[in-house]
């Protein structure tokens, strides 16, 4: 189909209309280098969601523990696993397993791996015997978990982080076009 000047962009052999604006998303898409910035949970929501990958974990413990808060942090993501853009975060929480007998920490460590691997984590690390430490991600939504053991007194504590997030769930606006 012979094109007109009425078909084309003035001048530039580009497709007027609708096809000049797909040419152009395409454009700007090859110059930020095709990177969607997708929404994710929020700040809270990602807090929330550590706090409940614990809570579910503890319930599979042989005896309960006390729950001593160790840390609850928001750190931003300078070296992003995801290769993805600056001005996400990670959260997560960690917290002493007081009150459970550090002779049974074999128990507790092997309890806690089999629910994770009945739940759709994934193993990253499992150092026992020589460290008793195991690490985990859960496939569907990334969080990372970890158990460890003291080395000197063998008290445990359980944690668990967020995959790189942004603060509100969006990304932030760009003042300029990425050009």
């Amino acid at each position: 189909m012979p094109t007109t000047p009425s078909s084309t962009a003035r001048g530039t052999g580009l497709p007027a209309g609708p096809g000049l604006a797909l040419v152009l998303l395409l454009v700007l898409a090859a110059c930020t280098g095709g990177t969607a910035m997708e929404p994710t949970l929020t700040e809270e929501q990602a807090r929330d969601r550590a706090e409940q990958h614990i809570q579910d974990a503890i319930t599979v413990l042989p005896d309960e523990p006390t729950l001593n808060l160790l840390s609850d942090y928001s750190d931003e993501c300078t070296d992003p696993t995801d290769n993805g853009p600056q001005g996400r975060y990670q959260v997560g929480k960690t917290y002493w397993l007081d009150d459970l007998s550090p002779e049974r920490n074999d128990a507790y460590l092997d309890a806690l791996r089999a629910h994770w691997e009945a739940n759709n984590y994934r193993i990253n690390s499992d150092n026992r015997p020589d460290d008793r430490t195991i690490t985990v991600e859960h496939n569907e939504d990334a969080f990372r978990m970890s158990v460890v053991a003291r080395p000197d007194d063998q008290r445990l504590s359980l944690g668990a982080g967020s995959p790189c997030i942004w603060p509100e769930g969006t990304p932030p606006e760009d003042d300029e076009p990425g050009f």
